[in-house]
């Protein structure tokens, strides 16, 4: 390496560039909010989780509650295993209704459906 002035000034043009170089790379990275598309990522794939557990629990509390009531009113009245059964039956249909009204929620709350993106909100 020599001592040229002239060596030395592209030196500091080449790491100035540099920086330049990863600030464009991190912009580019981050999304329209700023956000980095890998949080964004992980932020998406957490609420999926958590909208996966809500449906789990509707139908099991559903299912539960429908169930032991049914048992109950069957211990009372001696109908072994009648009511039991039509509240089980009566527990899926509760907990189908549930999740059809969270995931119908979802799909309107939904930023960038095609539902808002037109205008119409779904409706015909």
């Amino acid at each position: 390496m020599t001592n040229d002035p002239k060596s030395r000034k592209n030196q500091g043009t080449d790491a100035r560039l540099d920086a330049l170089g990863s600030q464009i790379r991190q912009a580019r990275d981050a999304g329209s909010d700023g956000r980095s598309v890998k949080r964004t990522a992980k932020l998406k794939r957490a609420r999926a989780e958590g909208l996966a557990w809500r449906i789990a629990a509707e139908m099991i509390a559903a299912f539960a509650f429908c169930g032991f009531f049914g048992w109950w009113i069957d211990e009372w009245s001696g109908t072994r295993p009648l009511v039991f059964l039509v509240g089980m039956v009566l527990g899926g249909i509760i907990g189908i209704y549930n999740v059809y009204r969270i995931t119908r929620k979802l799909n309107f709350s939904d930023p960038g459906t095609e539902e808002e993106e037109d205008g119409s909100g779904g409706r015909s």
